[in-house]
Protein backbone atom coordinates (compact mmCIF):
# COMPACT_ATOMS: atom_id res chain seq x y z
CA UNK A 1 0.00 0.00 0.00
CA UNK A 2 1.05 3.48 -1.12
CA UNK A 3 -0.21 6.78 -0.16
CA UNK A 4 -0.22 8.97 -3.20
CA UNK A 5 -1.88 11.85 -1.54
CA UNK A 6 -2.65 12.85 1.79
CA UNK A 7 -4.58 15.62 3.83
CA UNK A 8 -2.22 18.71 4.85
CA UNK A 9 -1.23 18.74 8.44
CA UNK A 10 -3.54 22.18 8.57
CA UNK A 11 -6.62 21.46 7.27
CA UNK A 12 -9.50 23.53 6.46
CA UNK A 13 -13.17 21.34 6.45
CA UNK A 14 -14.24 22.40 3.05
CA UNK A 15 -10.69 22.39 1.37
CA UNK A 16 -9.04 19.12 2.53
CA UNK A 17 -7.31 17.01 0.25
CA UNK A 18 -8.92 13.65 -0.51
CA UNK A 19 -6.90 10.60 0.08
CA UNK A 20 -5.28 8.83 -2.55
CA UNK A 21 -4.13 5.50 -1.66
CA UNK A 22 -2.29 2.88 -4.28
CA UNK A 23 -2.91 -0.89 -3.64
CA UNK A 24 -3.88 -4.03 -5.13
CA UNK A 25 -5.74 -5.27 -1.88
CA UNK A 26 -8.62 -4.18 0.20
CA UNK A 27 -8.01 -1.47 3.00
CA UNK A 28 -9.70 -0.63 6.33
CA UNK A 29 -9.60 3.05 6.34
CA UNK A 30 -10.92 4.88 9.98
CA UNK A 31 -11.02 8.45 11.90
CA UNK A 32 -9.91 8.87 15.81
CA UNK A 33 -11.05 12.21 17.64
CA UNK A 34 -11.01 13.00 21.12
CA UNK A 35 -9.96 9.29 22.01
CA UNK A 36 -12.37 8.02 20.34
CA UNK A 37 -12.96 5.98 16.78
CA UNK A 38 -15.87 8.21 15.04
CA UNK A 39 -15.19 6.36 11.37
CA UNK A 40 -14.56 2.66 10.33
CA UNK A 41 -15.05 1.68 7.06
CA UNK A 42 -13.23 -1.14 4.40
CA UNK A 43 -12.39 0.52 1.12
CA UNK A 44 -12.24 -2.31 -2.49
CA UNK A 45 -9.21 -0.81 -4.57
CA UNK A 46 -10.87 0.20 -7.86
CA UNK A 47 -9.57 -0.66 -11.93
CA UNK A 48 -6.15 1.19 -11.13
CA UNK A 49 -5.67 -0.24 -8.06
CA UNK A 50 -6.33 2.31 -6.24
CA UNK A 51 -8.52 4.06 -3.53
CA UNK A 52 -9.70 7.56 -3.25
CA UNK A 53 -11.28 8.47 -0.11
CA UNK A 54 -13.42 12.16 -1.08
CA UNK A 55 -15.13 15.06 1.11
CA UNK A 56 -13.26 13.59 4.00
CA UNK A 57 -13.51 17.06 5.28
CA UNK A 58 -17.27 17.42 5.12
CA UNK A 59 -17.06 14.28 7.49
CA UNK A 60 -14.88 16.10 9.76
CA UNK A 61 -17.08 19.38 9.56
CA UNK A 62 -19.96 17.00 11.28
CA UNK A 63 -17.83 16.76 14.40
CA UNK A 64 -17.16 20.84 15.15
CA UNK A 65 -19.24 24.06 15.61
CA UNK A 66 -18.33 26.86 17.05
CA UNK A 67 -20.22 28.52 19.77
CA UNK A 68 -21.30 32.19 20.82
CA UNK A 69 -18.86 34.62 22.81
CA UNK A 70 -19.45 35.39 26.49
CA UNK A 71 -17.20 37.52 28.18
CA UNK A 72 -14.21 39.42 26.78
CA UNK A 73 -12.66 36.29 25.26
CA UNK A 74 -14.16 32.60 24.61
CA UNK A 75 -12.22 29.87 23.51
CA UNK A 76 -13.26 27.84 20.52
CA UNK A 77 -12.40 24.31 21.84
CA UNK A 78 -15.09 22.86 19.79
CA UNK A 79 -14.58 24.71 16.16
CA UNK A 80 -10.98 22.89 15.62
CA UNK A 81 -9.52 19.72 16.41
CA UNK A 82 -6.69 17.05 15.73
CA UNK A 83 -7.92 14.34 13.59
CA UNK A 84 -6.06 10.98 13.53
CA UNK A 85 -6.35 8.79 9.85
CA UNK A 86 -5.60 5.27 10.46
CA UNK A 87 -4.73 2.68 7.78
CA UNK A 88 -5.38 -1.03 9.06
CA UNK A 89 -5.55 0.42 12.71
CA UNK A 90 -2.30 2.23 11.86
CA UNK A 91 -1.76 5.53 12.30
CA UNK A 92 -1.01 7.51 9.02
CA UNK A 93 -1.38 11.22 10.12
CA UNK A 94 -2.61 13.33 12.98
CA UNK A 95 -4.52 16.45 11.10
CA UNK A 96 -5.13 19.79 12.93
CA UNK A 97 -8.75 20.50 11.14
CA UNK A 98 -10.94 24.07 11.07
CA UNK A 99 -14.16 24.51 10.41
CA UNK A 100 -15.58 25.89 7.44
CA UNK A 101 -18.64 25.72 5.35
CA UNK A 102 -17.36 26.77 2.53
CA UNK A 103 -14.03 26.72 0.86
CA UNK A 104 -11.76 29.53 1.42
CA UNK A 105 -8.11 30.61 0.12
CA UNK A 106 -6.53 31.26 3.98
CA UNK A 107 -3.73 28.76 5.00
CA UNK A 108 -4.92 26.90 7.55
CA UNK A 109 -1.64 26.76 9.31
CA UNK A 110 -1.98 30.95 9.56
CA UNK A 111 -5.59 31.30 8.99
CA UNK A 112 -5.43 34.70 10.67
CA UNK A 113 -8.97 36.32 11.00
CA UNK A 114 -11.50 34.07 10.68
CA UNK A 115 -13.95 36.13 8.91
CA UNK A 116 -14.64 36.71 5.20
CA UNK A 117 -13.60 40.53 5.37
CA UNK A 118 -10.55 42.03 7.12
CA UNK A 119 -12.44 45.98 7.50
CA UNK A 120 -15.80 46.75 8.60
CA UNK A 121 -17.37 49.26 9.86
CA UNK A 122 -18.59 49.55 13.51
CA UNK A 123 -20.34 51.95 15.72
CA UNK A 124 -20.84 52.84 19.55
CA UNK A 125 -22.79 50.49 20.86
CA UNK A 126 -22.69 47.76 18.69
CA UNK A 127 -21.05 44.37 19.98
CA UNK A 128 -18.51 43.40 17.75
CA UNK A 129 -16.05 39.82 17.60
CA UNK A 130 -13.07 38.70 16.19
CA UNK A 131 -11.93 35.22 16.07
CA UNK A 132 -8.36 33.85 15.35
CA UNK A 133 -5.73 31.75 16.89
CA UNK A 134 -3.48 34.38 19.46
CA UNK A 135 -0.33 35.71 19.42
CA UNK A 136 2.10 36.06 21.84
CA UNK A 137 -0.56 35.20 24.70
CA UNK A 138 -2.63 37.57 23.06
CA UNK A 139 -3.26 39.76 20.55
CA UNK A 140 -2.37 43.49 20.27
CA UNK A 141 -4.97 46.31 19.62
CA UNK A 142 -3.73 49.46 17.82
CA UNK A 143 -6.02 52.41 17.88
CA UNK A 144 -6.43 55.93 15.59
CA UNK A 145 -7.65 59.18 17.63
CA UNK A 146 -9.66 61.53 15.65
CA UNK A 147 -6.55 63.80 15.87
CA UNK A 148 -4.38 61.48 13.71
CA UNK A 149 -2.21 59.79 16.87
CA UNK A 150 -1.88 56.11 17.67
CA UNK A 151 -2.23 54.68 20.45
CA UNK A 152 -1.12 50.60 21.05
CA UNK A 153 -1.47 48.11 23.66
CA UNK A 154 -0.56 44.69 23.93
CA UNK A 155 -3.50 42.26 25.89
CA UNK A 156 -2.85 39.10 27.40
CA UNK A 157 -4.72 36.29 28.10
CA UNK A 158 -4.83 35.40 32.13
CA UNK A 159 -5.25 31.40 30.70
CA UNK A 160 -3.50 31.20 27.64
CA UNK A 161 -3.80 28.41 25.61
CA UNK A 162 -3.08 27.67 21.81
CA UNK A 163 -6.86 27.22 20.55
CA UNK A 164 -8.60 29.04 18.80
CA UNK A 165 -10.76 32.02 20.32
CA UNK A 166 -13.46 34.85 20.05
CA UNK A 167 -12.72 38.18 21.56
CA UNK A 168 -14.74 40.60 22.14
CA UNK A 169 -13.85 43.94 19.78
CA UNK A 170 -16.71 46.21 20.48
CA UNK A 171 -15.88 49.88 20.14
CA UNK A 172 -16.25 51.09 23.95
CA UNK A 173 -14.04 48.25 24.88
CA UNK A 174 -11.28 49.13 22.67
CA UNK A 175 -11.47 52.74 24.21
CA UNK A 176 -11.17 51.27 27.80
CA UNK A 177 -8.32 49.26 26.72
CA UNK A 178 -6.41 52.24 25.28
CA UNK A 179 -7.48 54.69 28.03
CA UNK A 180 -8.92 57.36 25.06
CA UNK A 181 -12.45 58.93 25.01
CA UNK A 182 -13.00 58.20 21.23
CA UNK A 183 -11.51 56.70 18.51
CA UNK A 184 -11.75 56.83 14.52
CA UNK A 185 -10.58 53.47 13.95
CA UNK A 186 -8.64 50.56 15.52
CA UNK A 187 -7.26 46.91 14.58
CA UNK A 188 -6.97 43.69 16.23
CA UNK A 189 -4.26 41.75 15.01
CA UNK A 190 -4.12 37.87 16.20
CA UNK A 191 -1.36 35.31 14.71
CA UNK A 192 -1.48 35.88 10.72
CA UNK A 193 -3.75 38.37 10.35
CA UNK A 194 -5.52 41.52 11.39
CA UNK A 195 -9.13 43.20 11.18
CA UNK A 196 -9.88 46.82 11.29
CA UNK A 197 -12.71 48.56 12.51
CA UNK A 198 -13.43 51.86 10.76
CA UNK A 199 -15.42 53.61 13.39
CA UNK A 200 -19.12 55.48 11.71
CA UNK A 201 -20.21 58.31 14.74
CA UNK A 202 -23.05 59.06 13.21
CA UNK A 203 -26.26 59.20 15.31
CA UNK A 204 -29.27 57.13 13.66
CA UNK A 205 -32.45 57.28 14.91
CA UNK A 206 -32.28 52.76 15.02
CA UNK A 207 -30.18 50.51 14.78
CA UNK A 208 -30.62 46.80 14.66
CA UNK A 209 -27.99 44.43 15.40
CA UNK A 210 -27.64 40.88 14.61
CA UNK A 211 -24.97 38.68 14.99
CA UNK A 212 -24.13 35.40 12.98
CA UNK A 213 -22.25 32.13 12.71
CA UNK A 214 -19.95 33.04 9.84
CA UNK A 215 -18.63 30.34 7.61
CA UNK A 216 -16.16 29.02 10.12
CA UNK A 217 -18.95 29.14 12.23
CA UNK A 218 -17.54 32.15 14.08
CA UNK A 219 -19.87 34.68 15.86
CA UNK A 220 -19.96 38.28 13.53
CA UNK A 221 -22.45 41.02 13.76
CA UNK A 222 -24.30 43.72 11.34
CA UNK A 223 -25.71 46.61 12.38
CA UNK A 224 -28.83 47.70 10.53
CA UNK A 225 -29.57 51.08 10.55
CA UNK A 226 -32.81 51.76 7.44
CA UNK A 227 -35.00 50.69 9.53
CA UNK A 228 -37.53 47.92 10.63
CA UNK A 229 -41.09 47.50 9.69
CA UNK A 230 -43.42 44.71 10.78
CA UNK A 231 -46.29 42.78 8.97
CA UNK A 232 -48.46 41.21 11.45
CA UNK A 233 -50.04 37.85 10.77
CA UNK A 234 -51.59 35.22 12.86
CA UNK A 235 -52.42 31.51 12.47
CA UNK A 236 -55.35 29.88 14.30
CA UNK A 237 -58.22 27.40 13.89
CA UNK A 238 -61.43 28.86 14.35
CA UNK A 239 -65.05 27.30 16.25
CA UNK A 240 -67.66 27.34 17.87
CA UNK A 241 -68.45 27.33 21.96
CA UNK A 242 -71.91 27.83 22.78
CA UNK A 243 -72.98 29.29 19.71
CA UNK A 244 -70.09 31.38 19.41
CA UNK A 245 -67.10 31.53 17.39
CA UNK A 246 -63.75 31.27 19.39
CA UNK A 247 -60.16 31.70 18.36
CA UNK A 248 -57.88 28.41 19.34
CA UNK A 249 -54.13 27.12 18.65
CA UNK A 250 -53.49 30.95 17.87
CA UNK A 251 -49.81 31.57 17.02
CA UNK A 252 -48.03 34.67 16.04
CA UNK A 253 -47.00 34.70 12.75
CA UNK A 254 -45.43 38.37 12.67
CA UNK A 255 -43.01 38.56 9.43
CA UNK A 256 -39.90 41.46 10.08
CA UNK A 257 -38.33 43.32 7.04
CA UNK A 258 -35.17 45.81 7.91
CA UNK A 259 -32.73 47.73 5.61
CA UNK A 260 -29.56 47.81 5.92
CA UNK A 261 -29.23 51.28 5.77
CA UNK A 262 -26.25 53.38 3.92
CA UNK A 263 -23.36 50.57 3.10
CA UNK A 264 -19.73 52.17 2.96
CA UNK A 265 -17.39 49.63 1.79
CA UNK A 266 -17.60 46.43 -1.13
CA UNK A 267 -16.47 44.21 1.36
CA UNK A 268 -19.71 44.46 3.39
CA UNK A 269 -21.42 42.51 1.09
CA UNK A 270 -19.46 39.62 2.11
CA UNK A 271 -20.60 40.13 5.29
CA UNK A 272 -24.23 40.78 4.11
CA UNK A 273 -23.66 37.40 2.04
CA UNK A 274 -22.82 35.34 5.49
CA UNK A 275 -25.76 36.37 7.61
CA UNK A 276 -28.23 35.95 4.80
CA UNK A 277 -26.82 32.21 4.62
CA UNK A 278 -25.98 31.88 8.29
CA UNK A 279 -27.50 28.38 9.58
CA UNK A 280 -27.88 30.53 13.25
CA UNK A 281 -29.08 34.52 13.69
CA UNK A 282 -30.21 36.55 16.39
CA UNK A 283 -31.57 39.61 17.01
CA UNK A 284 -30.28 42.11 19.93
CA UNK A 285 -33.33 43.42 21.43
CA UNK A 286 -32.38 45.42 24.81
CA UNK A 287 -29.69 42.99 26.37
CA UNK A 288 -30.79 39.75 25.32
CA UNK A 289 -30.15 37.72 21.83
CA UNK A 290 -33.40 36.79 20.18
CA UNK A 291 -32.98 33.88 17.94
CA UNK A 292 -34.60 34.63 14.27
CA UNK A 293 -35.06 32.96 10.91
CA UNK A 294 -34.41 34.67 7.88
CA UNK A 295 -37.56 33.85 5.53
CA UNK A 296 -36.27 36.42 2.37
CA UNK A 297 -33.91 38.80 1.46
CA UNK A 298 -33.11 41.46 -1.21
CA UNK A 299 -29.30 41.50 -2.12
CA UNK A 300 -28.19 43.18 -5.28
CA UNK A 301 -24.64 43.67 -6.13
CA UNK A 302 -23.35 45.45 -9.35
CA UNK A 303 -19.06 43.64 -9.41
CA UNK A 304 -18.40 46.90 -11.79
CA UNK A 305 -20.57 49.94 -10.74
CA UNK A 306 -18.93 51.75 -7.60
CA UNK A 307 -22.65 52.49 -6.66
CA UNK A 308 -23.78 50.35 -3.37
CA UNK A 309 -27.14 49.57 -3.05
CA UNK A 310 -28.80 48.71 0.35
CA UNK A 311 -29.54 45.25 1.45
CA UNK A 312 -33.10 43.89 2.87
CA UNK A 313 -34.38 41.20 4.42
CA UNK A 314 -36.98 39.54 6.15
CA UNK A 315 -37.42 37.43 9.40
CA UNK A 316 -39.48 35.51 11.26
CA UNK A 317 -38.99 35.00 15.27
CA UNK A 318 -37.76 31.31 15.82
CA UNK A 319 -39.48 31.42 19.26
CA UNK A 320 -43.12 32.96 18.46
CA UNK A 321 -43.90 33.50 21.92
CA UNK A 322 -41.15 36.27 21.95
CA UNK A 323 -42.02 38.76 19.30
CA UNK A 324 -43.58 40.59 21.86
CA UNK A 325 -39.99 41.36 23.14
CA UNK A 326 -38.56 43.74 19.87
CA UNK A 327 -38.54 47.03 21.13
Amino acid sequence: MTVIQRPREYEFCATMQDYIIDTDVSITFSIQYGGKEILNEEYVPDANNQVRIRRLGQFCELALWGVWCAGEYHWQTEAAGTFSFLFNNVKDMDCEVIYSMFQTRKSADAPGVLSEVIRKVTRPGVPEFVSGYPQAGGYILMGTLPDGTSKEKNVQFSDYQSKLCTIEADYERACTLLAVEALASYKISLNGGTMEFLVDNTHYADKWVFRFKNVYDMPETLCCTGGLTVNGSTSDDTSLMYGVERKFELTNTDEYTVNSGVLFLRSDYKLWHNLLNAREVEILSGTDWLPVIITKQKLERDFRKSVLTTVEFSFRMADPTQNNLIE
